[in-house]
């Protein structure tokens, strides 16, 4: 006779199930603070958008980058280089710098500049910071110990061997980076700025401490590009003694103070002419911000990504987890294209 009973859970089943709810709990547990650190969620986001946006470059591929060893004082540090084609003039060489927790690898990967270099025949490099960080003068990270590395002599001694072994420009010298990159780039502007001829930072600030030391003379022209919403690099600065990981962290300039610091530097006029790039909606929009009549006829440009997090433009973010705790992507623009075409207008001069 059939029945509808339920046969009684044995003592095996009924731990089996609470078990597999405490793992599920744990393991969410467990995800909110790994994300909750903000090296952790760099690491996420990385891994939630690998590719670029519709009708832009395709990111770089790092097995076809070159990889090589150099030797400063003493220690043995690599880079990553993609050289031009030969038997033409000097070729430009852009530095482009990770940010913290990561390599050269994941540089290569998260932006289309390898893609921008092929088709304009320049060169393009990706250093290597010890431990996946850079010594940008902070003092401090967000996630793991700060590097006390010679980033700058170490980078300097690239520079030269790209000049000397790959028919590189050094007239025609470019650096820029995101996040501990970015601020690596204004670090090696303001120690050995007369290398360059123009950089950027991309969604990091400059620190007082280095408005205040900053060192260099040398008029550079300068981008920017940030977003409103970053909670890493905060837009509007960020006081001194702020804790973040337990860190105590250094007072930063805003968004738009460290841009003016820069083109100031450059001897750019004070006339300020802006532009809408692209956009959904009021809160979601790029503004490019000119500057212009700088030293060398150049531009200094800034790119306000507004509603947008800790990352590059050119990334869409489809995780909602990831958004929640590094803000939201942008497509408006493309980071290897805007960076690439600010530095060769440079050599135009405008």
């Amino acid at each position: 006779m059939a029945t509808n009973a339920r046969r009684p859970q044995t003592p095996s089943h009924s731990y089996a199930r609470k078990s597999r709810g405490l793992l599920a709990t744990v393991a969410l547990f467990t995800l909110g603070l790994m994300l909750a650190d903000s090296a952790s969620a760099r690491l996420f986001e990385r891994r939630a958008s690998a590719e670029s946006a519709p009708g832009a470059p395709p990111f770089g591929d790092p097995s076809t980058a070159q990889t090589r060893t150099i030797n400063v004082d003493g220690v043995s540090r690599t880079y990553l280089i993609q050289p031009a084609r030969g038997g033409g003039a000097a070729a430009p060489i852009v530095v482009m710098l990770h940010g913290g927790t990561q390599g050269p690898e994941d540089m290569w990967k998260e932006t289309s500049m390898p893609t921008v270099a092929q088709q304009n025949n320049f060169i393009v490099v990706a250093p290597a910071g010890l431990n996946k960080h850079w010594n940008d003068g902070r003092g401090a990270v967000l996630g793991g110990k700060a590097s006390k590395a010679d980033d700058v002599g170490f980078l300097r001694a690239v520079i030269q061997q790209v000049v000397q072994q790959d028919h590189g420009n050094p007239n025609a010298v470019f650096m820029f980076g995101p996040s501990n990159g970015g601020a690596m780039t204004q670090h090696f502007a303001c120690a050995a700025g007369d290398v360059l001829h123009a950089a950027a930072n991309l969604i990091s600030n400059l620190p007082t401490d280095e408005q205040r030391d900053c060192k260099n003379a040398k008029p550079l022209p300068w981008l920017s590009i940030n977003g409103t919403s970053d909670p890493l690099f905060p837009f509007l600065g960020q006081r001194r003694g702020v804790v973040k990981n337990g860190e105590e962290q250094p007072e930063l300039l805003s968004a738009e103070q460290t841009f003016s610091f820069w083109a100031d530097r450059a001897r750019c006029s004070q006339q300020l002419s802006n532009q809408r790039v692209g956009g959904t909606d009021d809160q979601h929009y790029t503004e490019k911000r000119v500057r212009g009549g700088c030293a060398g006829g150049a531009q200094s440009v800034e790119y306000i990504v507004h509603g947008a997090g800790h990352t590059m433009p050119g990334r869409p973010i489809k995780s909602l987890l990831v958004r929640h705790y590094i803000g939201d992507g942008s497509t408006d623009v493309d980071t290897g294209t805007v960076v690439w075409d600010f530095f060769r207008s440079t050599l135009s001069g405008g």
